[in-house]
């Protein structure tokens, strides 16, 4: 779609995505090299300076759509792997407040995002949030889901987490509607 596509880093180095996505028939440095792709880590980003500030993330978001239009991109495509707030950094409480705040970012800028959370890692206060904060998500499969546990960013930021079992039988309610939205698609 002629867009730049950023990728921050997690539990995989940006060397060993580099590596994946030429096994799957990517030339990934010919496309850094034309500046359609960029790769960064947790530290360039959400852990820059040793801990999380929401805002400095929606900047980095905002400077990163500056640059991939003055490159003569048509946008930003995002994606982040999440699995950062492990580090448990000063300003991880604060991920509620950003990724309510990506909503709007999202819908003002000629940018999409993909956060990506691994529910097999992730403390379920975490993926509380996540799911409180995307109205639209994947649980398994290729399908994307409307999320009926969704909540508008004014109600997201500040929010406390679910205990863990609620958060669990959110996830658990979710699987069955993937599973009959990918059998109807196939």
């Amino acid at each position: 779609r002629g867009e730049r596509c950023l990728y921050i880093c997690g539990e995989h180095t940006p060397q060993e995505l580099r590596a994946a996505l030429r096994d799957a028939g990517v030339d990934a440095s010919a496309e850094e090299s034309r500046g359609a792709l960029v790769l960064i880590t947790k530290d360039e980003a959400h852990l820059k300076g040793g801990s999380f500030d929401p805002a400095n993330m929606i900047s980095l978001l905002h400077q990163g759509v500056k640059d991939a239009l003055d490159a003569g991109f048509s946008g930003l495509c995002a994606a982040g792997d999440m699995t950062w707030v492990l580090d448990d950094a000063p300003g991880t409480e604060n991920l509620a407040e950003y990724e309510a705040r990506l909503n709007d970012f999202y819908a003002n800028h000629r940018a999409l995002g993909l956060c990506q959370y691994n529910r097999n890692t992730l403390p379920p206060a975490m993926l509380d949030h996540c799911i409180a904060t995307h109205a639209v998500i994947r649980i398994e499969g290729p399908i994307a889901l409307e999320n009926p546990f969704y909540e508008l960013p004014a109600q997201a930021i500040g929010r406390k987490p679910a205990r863990p079992r609620q958060v669990g039988r959110k996830i658990r309610s979710l699987i069955p509607q993937q599973r009959r939205r990918r059998s109807v698609a196939a």
